[in-house]
């Protein structure tokens, strides 16, 4: 019997989350997520409801007279439907997000991963804020802000149970601060 690629326990299945290289010594995870599930449908609303109406608008033409491109119309619009999904689960399966005592940290990308990190005592501000499709299914994206000088900050999209996870940051950052104080 050959051993399981999956984790087999909880803590496991954290460190199966992130990259062997991404954390230092002295870091801990205190939370590793992928995004919800649903991250593949929001991040292809836009093209998946505009394939819908152009494929809608040609069928409707083609019903009130002869109109030979039809067919083509709608498979086009089939295709950057689907074309479009794919991408997103691409994306969806290159996207990690991690939470250390030091760090807030996002993964982006398979090929070639692009890693984002703030340091906690830089963030400024955790807030919330879902776009509508993220609201219709019951998730959010989570934005760590930093102070201008820090830099921009970083987002975590399409993540499940948004408020967990923003209180999570939040009281990471405010752990942060403490021990930043305390000299420890």
């Amino acid at each position: 019997m050959s051993p399981s690629a999956e984790p087999t326990s909880e803590a496991q299945a954290v460190g199966y989350l992130v990259p062997a290289n991404l954390l230092g010594d002295s870091e801990i995870i205190v939370l590793a997520i992928k995004p919800s599930g649903w991250f593949v449908l929001t991040a292809s609303a836009p093209v998946l409801f505009a394939a819908a109406v152009a494929a809608a608008v040609a069928v409707a033409i083609g019903w009130l007279r002869p109109f030979p491109p039809q067919q083509a119309i709608v498979s086009f619009c089939a295709a950057a439907a689907f074309g479009r999904v794919v991408i997103a689960c691409w994306q969806w399966i290159g996207r990690t997000y991690v939470l250390t005592n030091l760090r807030v940290i996002a993964v982006r990308g398979l090929i070639s991963p692009q890693v984002q990190a703030a340091g906690l005592t830089d963030v400024q501000k955790v807030s919330l804020s879902p776009t509508v499709a993220e609201r219709v299914v019951g998730i959010g994206t989570v934005y760590c802000l930093g102070s201008p000088e820090a830099g921009e900050g970083l987002a975590w999209n399409g993540v499940a149970r948004p408020r967990e996870v923003a209180e999570t940051i939040d009281q990471a950052v405010r752990r942060a601060r403490g021990r930043g104080r305390n000299g420890t």
